[in-house]
């Protein structure tokens, strides 16, 4: 309850995720005003399949169909949200979009995102190189290896992926390697491009 000048008129926000405000709220003098709020709530639980090899995994979660972020949130926590859907954007290698998750009043809706693998990348030169996900037959592009280091490891989840390299020294395209290859859960892959 808040003692409020009857002459003025107010904007209330709760500060909800996402916000919720009402705008040119009025009192009547000597009377209590009640001032509802239509923010009705459930929580979201981010996890991964039992012990994983991500270090600080975060998702950016999106109200659904639009692009501005909400919020940033840690995988292992739970967090309040409005009810409704919700698009999330998992920062993993390659990035995995969950779209039109739904918030309930007064439930928690648990994502649970598959363990990675480690993929460790070796060459015997520094080079260019990119790492690609095989998607209905087509490459998409995921991650650029840093051209100065000859061993690069990557925690990625699970699939079908390739590697193309050149070594710095390489003039001609002839000296490009390609290399497939495949992560499962909990495995680890090494990837050697000599």
């Amino acid at each position: 309850t808040l003692v409020v000048d009857p002459l003025s008129k107010y904007r209330i926000v709760a500060h909800t995720v996402p916000p919720v405000e009402i705008d040119s709220v009025t009192s009547v003098p000597g009377k209590h005003t009640i001032v509802g709020i239509a923010a009705g709530q459930g929580d979201l639980l981010l996890k991964f399949e039992g012990l994983s090899d991500y270090r600080s995994l975060k998702c950016i979660v999106r109200k659904s169909g639009e692009l501005n972020t909400l919020f940033v949130q840690d995988f292992n926590t739970t967090m309040r949200y409005l009810i409704g859907k919700y698009d999330l954007e998992v920062l993993c290698l390659p990035r995995l979009y969950i779209n039109d998750v739904d918030i309930s009043q007064s439930k928690t809706t648990t994502v649970q995102v598959p363990n990675p693998g480690i993929a460790t990348i070796i060459s015997n030169s520094p080079g260019y190189g990119s790492v690609y996900v095989e998607e209905n037959n087509t490459l998409k592009w995921i991650y650029n290896l840093n051209a100065d280091n000859i061993r690069e490891s990557l925690v990625m989840l699970p699939g079908k992926y390739r590697v193309i390299y050149r070594a710095k020294n390489a003039r001609e395209a002839k000296y490009t390697v390609e290399k497939t290859f495949r992560i499962t859960s909990g495995s680890s892959q090494t990837i050697n491009l000599n």
